[in-house]
């Protein structure tokens, strides 16, 4: 799983394995063989290779299908969204990426949660 995910996520960003290796610090080799499932990455690299593709370290490791679900901490949060509930963290994160200011966002969910 581990090996499909990684190559699709390469391939979709259009960097070759020597590009990934070198970000990386390991031979192209070694990208392949994580490619193949002959190899398992280190934690590290799991996590660097999570941010860098801006997916979960779930998505990565086959534990959850969906590349957008991000599972973010409470100190990755903007204090003004922390006590936003469950429901509108993975549509606040959206916005935070698209560089809307938390003020914002906060405004925006609070709307939101007058009319569901």
């Amino acid at each position: 799983m581990f090996g499909s995910r990684l190559k699709h996520l390469r391939s979709k960003k259009k960097i070759t394995q020597q590009e990934l290796a070198e970000l990386l610090n390991v031979s192209p080799s070694t990208i392949g063989m994580y490619e193949q499932g002959r190899r398992d990455p280190d934690t590290n690299t799991i996590k660097f290779l999570a941010n860098y593709f801006n997916v979960s370290t779930d998505y990565l490791l086959g534990i959850v299908d969906d590349p957008d679900v991000i599972r973010v901490t409470g100190d990755q949060v903007p204090k003004e969204l922390r006590n936003i509930g469950v429901e509108y963290l993975t549509l606040a994160k959206e916005m935070q990426d698209k560089e809307i200011p938390p003020e914002d966002i906060k405004k925006i969910l609070d709307v939101l949660k007058k009319h569901t």
